[in-house]
């Protein structure tokens, strides 16, 4: 049976380019950066590579990515298992790749790749860090703590990749939140905001200002859109 048979789509197409030209070895590098990307989609942790980013993820007391309820040993150790196994293929495979000319055969290739597809499935058995969530409760709690010294130091914690999104729930959830309590937090993520970032969320409410009725909510996040505007 054909490898593109055995392992998921993108897998794959993650590899494709490169096996379809008898070149394993890089298709087993392409296949790493797949687990890169995902472990980094799922955790938000896009500073982070290699068996940093793995240990980040899934080890640990309380690993971002979960794979299950870690309440009994066996549970735990499920989750520690498939950690070390995804840390022990980046030392095996892409640290050797790094350092020195490795060279793998179809056979090796493909048992490889099929044990990094089962892997990949049980990763998927997470949702990954509900990074949103998580910085919605805290950012409306009662006693959160609204300073520009202490967003400044917040903001640090988002990953960039998350800005936008985390903005836009803020402002879904504009009701919820007491007036003025998180500003200056919102001025530092609209301060770091990309350029077409700005644009759509400047779209994004001015969608909404054509129907907005004294919504002081609103207000508050059309007095940063101007200040988006003018900045840029």
């Amino acid at each position: 049976m054909e490898i593109k048979e055995i392992i998921r789509e993108d897998l794959w197409k993650a590899i494709q380019m490169h096996y379809q030209k008898d070149d394993y070895t890089e298709s087993l590098r392409d296949a790493m950066f797949l687990i890169k990307d995902i472990l980094q989609e799922k955790s938000g942790f896009t500073d982070k590579d290699n068996t940093a980013l793995v240990e980040a993820c899934l080890l640990g007391k309380n690993p971002v990515i979960k794979l299950n309820k870690l309440e009994s040993d066996s549970e735990k150790d499920f989750q520690s298992g498939i950690g070390f196994a995804l840390k022990g293929l980046c030392m095996h495979l892409r640290n050797p790749m790094s350092h020195e000319r490795v060279e793998y055969g179809k056979e090796d290739a493909d048992s490889i790749l099929v044990y990094i597809n089962y892997l990949l499935k049980q990763v998927d058995k997470s949702s990954g860090r509900k990074l949103i969530d998580d910085w919605m409760s805290f950012l409306c709690q009662p006693e959160f703590t609204n300073t520009e010294e202490y967003a400044k130091e917040l903001i640090k914690e988002l990953p960039a990749k998350q800005r936008y999104d985390l903005l836009l729930g803020l402002y879904k959830n504009r009701k919820n939140l007491k007036q003025n309590s998180v500003n200056n937090f919102i001025s530092e993520i609209v301060e770091r905001l990309s350029t077409s970032e700005r644009n759509a969320f400047i779209d994004f409410l001015n969608q909404d200002l054509k129907d907005c009725i004294g919504d002081y909510g609103l207000s508050m996040f059309f007095h940063f859109s101007l200040y988006i505007f003018i900045a840029t």
